[in-house]
């Protein structure tokens, strides 16, 4: 059994570690202050997706493909209004100056349930790791737990890295643009293939 979740825990590193939308808001933010509202919500949204994946994994339930490809298509369009904002300067703005913390936290759960289908790549992941001999419910939570411990390790080290580079003036400019450009690129990629999906 320990065997099983340090293999999960090894593969979650890897996948977290590449970056996507929610580290893009990390290190833009944390160019600023302390990022711990974004990584807040953003590790929360993952847990919401995990716990809903293990949800239809016990239940062995299956979601309509038009749910998932339409909420492909809209979450994409929501990470591309993200990237057009950062790059026309629609995030400037220090939190203490008038935005509240909470607003960096409800982005980073929009960001991170904008891609449905991320409930079925964790459906396609996490029964390997899964034993059916074992009860299931000390499985899933350990998963969880796993995932969440991961998870905010990962998004602090990236904050780090951030505001230990934002004090490199020709890194500056480059660490303004690049998480705008990212989310941007992320919206179209999601919107193209979601559509697709749709039209075939």
């Amino acid at each position: 059994m320990s065997a099983t979740y340090l293999a999960f825990a090894a593969a979650v590193t890897l996948l977290i570690a590449s970056p996507g939308p929610v580290v893009a808001l990390v290190i833009a933010d944390a160019r600023r202050s302390w990022p711990a509202w974004t990584i807040l919500g953003g590790v929360l949204s993952a847990q919401l997706l995990l716990i809903a994946a293990l949800v239809l994994i016990y239940l062995a339930l299956d979601l309509k493909p038009a749910i998932l490809e339409w909420g492909q298509v809209l979450g994409g369009l929501y990470l591309i209004w993200l990237g057009a904002d950062g790059l026309c300067g629609g995030d400037d703005e220090k939190p203490k100056q008038g935005r509240p913390h909470t607003h960096y936290f409800w982005r980073a759960m929009a960001v991170g349930l904008s891609n449905p289908k991320d409930i079925l790549f964790f459906l396609a992941f996490l029964p390997g790791f899964i034993l059916p001999a074992q009860p299931f419910a000390p499985q899933a939570a350990a998963l969880i737990i796993i995932w969440a411990l991961v998870d905010v390790s990962i998004l602090v080290a990236y904050s780090l890295v951030s505001r230990r580079l934002s004090s490199h003036d020709k890194l500056q400019r480059a660490l303004d643009l690049l998480p705008s450009f990212f989310l941007l690129g992320l919206g179209l990629m999601s919107c193209a293939m979601g559509i697709n999906s749709l039209v075939s």
